[in-house]
């Protein structure tokens, strides 16, 4: 143990005795620290100075106007606008080309160029073709490493910025339209106007109730005139007659009040053409007597049945004009206004009833006077044709007073149900009507009354379904009106429209809370860097100074029987020492001069300390085995642990072999614990991360101590064959 004080001790005498060699201990402490201080400084925060990264940002978006909303969006200018406020990045204005060009000069580090058609494209998600739009990147990475992942940043925030500004000016829109609506229901008053509109589509799923009924009575017509034009058709088979000019029916509930008035009108139309088919019946009943005369003539027993069949007809068309005529008298009724011309046509239909009723009643007695004498069939012929004429002149009659006075007054009713239409068009869009259809012309006059028949079947269906409708409607206006919810939505546009847009914009906002905190970059890499200085401060140790003690001075101190081990640590001590030295103006450095976030600075100390004894026992333990090789692996080991240590980023994204010698390499340990020390201790980690540390300690002691005997003969023969180059 002497020995090794006397070591140290004459160290010590020789520095302070020695101007120079006061010097060179002097920037062998201070040049570590230097490294590890202006790398921390540059580094301090970086991010936060991205504002002087210039990068171009050039818009030809030609915008988009709205056909069906009047919406005018432009984008790219909404973007040019937002970044001139936005100090993220050096943002400069400039043209597609010059930007384009300045990427490629190295003037600007990126380009973010806005299409033409980005505009017209961000609105295509309102259309059949949804076309993505693209905002185009353009990237240097020749000229700096960081700076294309730095830039790749802002134009991912520019991106996020495009579709907040896009939902926002969608929504904001919405909100505005809607705000229309609403102060359109103020000036009005809403109540007033909700109340009204209750009063009429009640009104209107009455008369559609009613007109549906009326068609219903009018497809009963068309069945009777089709029947009796289907008892004649065995005399006539080459009868045709001119299809009707076509059929309307209604298919969806949905459409307008506006529509359902064509719809009435198409029916009333409809109901005109049945009756002009019978017209064309009665026409035709003149050949059909004719034609029976002349087969009864000839004594055929089945013409009889054919005129008693022919009865059976006009009897079961009487009871649909009596069907008619008594619906008509209940439309009257509801709406007493159409009276002064439905009244006449009533008082028409009865006398035409009545006529029916004789021809009915002569049918019959023709086919029994069949079977007397020809001269009696004659003459029952005479009166049988009289009266067909006659009954077809009424009909004619009938259908013109219905054309004139009838058809008129329902087409008024139709106009009165436009009106109310008119009302809730704005405030209701669940009712949508459509008229659907034209009849299609067919070649006799069998096939156009069965299609007439139809349509007139199914008008009568959709407007009840339709009437159901609008009463279901009415029942959620009666329930909105009593609960007061348009009042609410309407509180919320007028109050806060902007908001709304806004949340719609964005609807989730990330809440960030840091555990162990770091206020900037430069503390977060202070244990990197003073770790790797700590290191550097180790060779420049064993670079600078002698790690063995000559034999001269061996013998100046009077030492006697001095043994390797006591060299060994005679002389680790003044290294131990400076190192030691070197630390701790590492260390209170980073905590006082360069102002590091630090939650333990003594931790802090105490770990530079303690990886410095570490680090400079590995160095001077390779140096004291294997001389100069010794000082090459010192510098090997530093270069493995800056890139294999995660000091700059994750370990996990090292390669697998770095990832590998992670936790074999002392950086690794030191780090972890002057993090620690930085951010906040959890648990016992720093002090496992210390002892870790420790294992490198015993591991170089033990070789230097243990192992150095039988390395010195092979390390003296390595370097008499190194001194004979006379180079190395």
């Amino acid at each position: 143990m002497k020995n090794i004080l006397k070591i140290f001790i004459d160290d010590v005498k020789r520095i302070r005795k020695n101007v120079i060699a006061m010097i060179v201990v002097i920037g062998v402490l201070v040049v570590p620290c230097l490294y590890a201080w202006f790398n921390i400084a540059a580094s301090w925060d970086p991010y936060n100075n991205t504002g002087n990264l210039k990068v171009a940002v050039a818009s030809v978006d030609e915008g988009y106007t709205g056909s069906l909303i009047p919406l005018e969006i432009n984008v790219g200018e909404q973007v040019i606008s937002a970044l001139r406020e936005n100090t993220q990045m050096d943002w400069v204005f400039t043209s597609k080309e010059k930007a384009m060009e300045g990427v490629k000069s190295g003037q600007y580090y990126a380009a973010i160029v806005v299409p033409e058609k980005f505009s017209t494209q961000m609105m295509s998600l309102f259309s059949d073709q949804i076309q993505k739009p693209e905002i185009i990147y353009y990237s240097n990475a020749k000229e700096n490493a960081i700076a294309p992942k730095v830039t790749d940043k802002g134009a991912t925030a520019i991106q996020k910025q495009v579709n907040q500004v896009f939902i926002q000016t969608i929504s904001d829109t919405a909100m505005t339209v809607f705000q229309s609506v609403s102060n359109m229901a103020e000036a009005n008053g809403a109540d007033r106007l909700v109340d009204n509109l209750i009063h009429n589509l009640g009104d209107a799923s009455d008369d559609m109730d009613m007109i549906a009924s009326t068609l219903e009575t009018f497809s009963g017509i068309t069945s009777s005139a089709q029947s009796l034009l289907t008892a004649s058709s065995d005399f006539l088979k080459e009868l045709k007659t001119e299809s009707a000019d076509g059929k309307q029916v209604l298919e969806n509930s949905k459409k307008t009040f506006t529509d359902m008035k064509t719809t009435i009108s198409s029916a009333t139309e409809s109901v005109g053409k049945a009756l002009k088919a019978g017209q064309k019946v009665y026409s035709e009943m003149s050949l059909l007597l004719d034609q029976t005369v002349e087969d009864g003539i000839n004594g055929s027993e089945d013409t009889a049945d054919t005129l008693v069949k022919a009865a059976k007809t006009v009897d079961k068309n009487i009871k649909s004009f009596t069907t008619l005529r008594d619906n008509l008298i209940k439309l009257s009724e509801k709406h007493p206004e159409t009276d002064s011309s439905i009244g006449p046509m009533i008082e028409k239909i009865n006398r035409s009833i009545e006529k029916q009723e004789e021809l009915r009643d002569d049918l019959t007695d023709t086919a029994v006077s069949m079977k007397k004498s020809t001269t009696s069939l004659i003459s029952d012929k005479k009166a049988l044709d009289a009266l067909v004429k006659e009954n077809q002149k009424r009909l004619q009659q009938i259908s013109k007073e219905y054309e004139n006075d009838v058809k008129g007054t329902l087409q008024n009713l139709a106009d009165s149900i436009g009106e109310t239409s008119k009302d809730i068009t704005g405030l209701t869009k669940q009712i949508n009507a459509s008229a659907k259809g034209v009849y299609t012309l067919t070649d006799t006059a069998g096939s156009d009354l069965s299609e007439i028949q139809t349509c007139l079947g199914d008008s009568g269906k959709l407007l009840r379904k339709s009437a159901n409708k609008l009463k279901k409607i009415t029942d959620k206006l009666t329930k909105a009106k009593d609960n007061g919810d348009y009042a609410d939505l309407e509180h919320m546009i007028y109050d806060n429209k902007s908001g709304v847009s806004a949340f719609l914009s964005a609807p989730v906002e990330l809440n960030t809370k840091k555990i162990y905190p770091i206020d900037n970059y430069g503390s977060s890499m202070a244990p990197f860097y003073s770790t790797l200085s700590i290191w550097i401060g180790g060779i420049v140790l064993v670079a600078m100074l002698k790690v063995t003690v000559s034999e001269e001075s061996i013998k100046k101190m009077g030492l006697k029987n001095v043994k390797i081990h006591e060299i060994y640590l005679g002389r680790w001590i003044i290294f131990l020492i400076l190192g030691l030295l070197q630390s701790t103006l590492i260390a209170l450095g980073d905590l006082y001069y360069l102002g590091i976030q630090c939650e333990h600075p003594f931790l802090f100390l105490f770990g530079c300390w303690f990886s410095s004894m570490v680090y400079v026992t590995i160095s001077y333990t390779l140096t004291v085995s294997f001389g100069d090789i010794g000082k090459a692996g010192s510098v090997v080991l530093l270069v493995m642990q800056v890139a294999g240590t995660g000091g700059t980023f994750p370990i996990e994204c090292a390669p697998k072999f770095f990832r590998a010698v992670y936790p074999l390499l002392p950086f690794t340990h030191s780090m972890a614990a002057l993090r620690e020390s930085v951010g906040g201790c959890y648990g016992n980690d720093y002090w496992m991360d210390l002892a870790k540390l420790g294992i490198f300690l015993v591991i170089a002691l033990f070789m230097g101590l243990v192992l150095r005997k039988p390395i010195i003969r092979m390390n003296e023969a390595f370097t008499e064959q190194l001194e004979e180059t006379k180079i190395i």
